[in-house]
């Protein structure tokens, strides 16, 4: 079979939630994109994600909004100074936290949601114009040369009133009229799409519109893959737009249930990624923009890149060096480990007590300093006091005791190996994959209360 490469390899990586690149540190983001790069990744993108904050440009004090603005105008200069061009992320109406007035507030549905203004209004036209000229300014006289902005309709984003509709029209104009900015502080920058949530009717809609209003305006679209699927969908695209895909590599081989975002610790998809490599390069598509939420996804990123690279002839192979280099493996264990790793795909099919005693005689030492060496180790861990959880009687104190167990292991995780503060959005508690939690925790309350 022949190898799928593919010449765009975009790392998005979107600093928020209180995820691993909103946390890391400038030394510890450089190490880990130098690796990241050598791996076979191409681009680095990153998205201002203004939820929860003020316009950084106009409060007098250092507030969230100006140490996120901050910390990603030096995550861009290091990237650029790694090499890697740099793509900026838009979700043009999603806006700073005091421009939401229910003057100009979008209006919501299901697809639609977050700090939204209307465009269709003139007044929350102009606030999302000036805010992104405050931003391409602000990128360019730190040193930072956009090669493409890659725009997003939704989440977060959108607009539902009778005057935006359709939106993905709507969404389009808005998008040139931000481009034209765009070029006057970042001369030819590439104006590309992600399709995250896009609807048949609304890529019919969007190709028709820009092969007669802006013909040869946008560059490429990532097209979704939704999470049951292994391939982009054959939608049309405008005249001389790539067709590329946007990988979540966030998630495990399987999507019910779920393992996702790392609240199970480390994801592996060896099988995933080389199935959707596969028909990706089947369909025509020429790159890729990899979803990451964290280094929780640090093998698929390995997996990702170097087979796309043409680094690695097979995920084993990748698997195997992966297993050498950072989990301290030599030549004759490194098969073990892959077969060890390929296991993780389906946590909640494993088996724990195996993959256990195969984990001890792989590696009999902890190793404390190594962070890839850890998040393995508290994953198994976790899965196993998981499935305690499930053998215990509903309300006894043992299921109680095995899923305190987890939790201390998760925060040991959080803290110790990933080194993470506060999290939010799909990273709280309420997002957990754990079946039981919610039961265990109004049971915790009643007994408090009591």
């Amino acid at each position: 079979m022949d190898r799928p490469t593919f010449a765009t390899r975009t790392l998005y990586a979107p600093g928020h939630f209180g995820n691993s690149y909103e946390s890391m540190g400038d030394n510890e983001f450089r190490a880990r994109l130098t690796e990241w790069r050598d791996w076979g990744f191409n681009e680095y993108a990153d998205w201002f994600d203004p939820a929860n904050c003020g316009d950084p440009y106009v409060k007098p004090y250092y507030d969230l909004g100006w140490v996120l603005r901050d910390a990603k105008k030096r995550h861009f200069v290091i990237a650029q100074s790694l090499g890697l061009p740099c793509v900026l992320v838009l979700t043009p109406n999603t806006v700073f936290q005091e421009q939401c007035l229910p003057d100009v507030q979008a209006t919501k549905s299901e697809r639609i949601f977050g700090q939204l203004v209307c465009p269709s209004v003139p007044r929350g036209r102009d606030v999302i114009l000036r805010n992104h000229e405050n931003w391409f300014r602000d990128l360019a006289q730190t040193g930072v040369k956009l090669r493409a902005l890659a725009a997003c309709p939704y989440d977060f984003g959108g607009c539902a009133c009778e005057k935006c509709n359709p939106w993905i029209l709507t969404f389009a104009r808005l998008c040139r009229e931000i481009h034209v900015i765009a070029e006057r502080y970042h001369p030819g920058v590439e104006m590309r799409m992600i399709g995250w949530w896009w609807s048949a009717e609304e890529h019919r809609l969007f190709a028709d519109w820009a092969d007669a209003e802006a013909p040869g305006w946008v560059k490429s679209l990532t097209q979704h893959i939704p999470y049951t699927e292994s391939d982009v969908a054959d939608v049309p695209l405008p005249r001389g737009c790539e067709r590329q895909a946007f990988f979540h590599i966030g998630y495990a081989e399987g999507t019910e249930p779920r393992d996702l975002y790392g609240h199970l610790g480390p994801v592996i998809a060896a099988a995933r990624i080389e199935r959707t490599l596969q028909a990706l390069k089947q369909r025509g598509c020429t790159g890729w923009m990899a979803y990451s939420e964290g280094v929780f996804d640090d093998v698929n990123k390995a997996l990702l890149a170097q087979l796309s690279a043409g680094l690695q002839p097979t995920p084993d192979a990748v698997l195997q060096a992966y297993a050498r280099n950072y989990l301290g493996a030599d030549r004759a264990r490194a098969p073990a480990w892959a077969a060890w790793l390929r296991a993780w795909g389906f946590p909640y099919d494993a088996d724990v007590a195996r993959l256990e005693r195969e984990f001890d005689a792989l590696l009999p030492v902890s190793d404390p300093t190594n962070w890839r060496f850890r998040q393995w180790e508290s994953k198994l861990r976790m899965m196993r006091q998981h499935f305690a959880v499930l053998a215990a009687p509903e309300g006894s104190a043992a299921r109680r005791a095995a899923a305190e167990v987890f939790w201390a292991e998760h925060e040991k995780l959080t803290r110790e190996v990933y080194g993470l503060g506060l999290q939010r959005h799909i990273f709280s508690r309420d997002f957990s994959p754990m079946k039981w939690q919610h039961a265990l925790e109004k049971e915790r309350w009643t007994l408090t209360e009591a």
